[in-house]
């Protein structure tokens, strides 16, 4: 279970990477206090008006929300005690998490490259 563990906090650590990378790129912003793990995932759930729509639709923003917690416990229990169902659930959770994100990015660079400024 650990090394599953693992692999689920580092492939969600991959795409806060992205979010990351993302809000420094196009919105000249990125979070930088105590909060930025959320902070994060909330700037890129919000449209833009005039500069962007929004990266991670409801769906997608509740799934992260969850593998962040799940990336939490495991940097602090270092893979140890860890609930074998939560390991499997975030697991799942990723499965179909990760394409989903893959999809968004390129929807949101499909419409930033075609000049779609979202204005609502």
């Amino acid at each position: 279970m650990a090394a599953v563990s693992s692999g689920i906090h580092n492939v969600y650590n991959g795409i806060e990477d992205v979010l990351l990378s993302a809000a420094k790129d196009v919105d000249d912003y990125v979070p930088t206090d105590g909060s930025v793990h959320q902070d994060i995932l909330d700037q890129r759930s919000a449209e833009i008006a005039g500069t962007r729509p929004a990266l991670l639709e409801i769906q997608l923003y509740d799934a992260l929300c969850e593998i962040k917690r799940f990336r939490h416990l495991v940097r602090h229990k270092y893979g140890f005690d860890l609930k074998p169902d939560k390991v499997v659930t975030n697991l799942e959770l990723l499965k179909s998490a990760f394409p989903a994100f893959i999809d968004a990015v390129i929807r949101l660079e499909r419409a930033m490259r075609n000049g779609d400024d979202h204005d609502g």
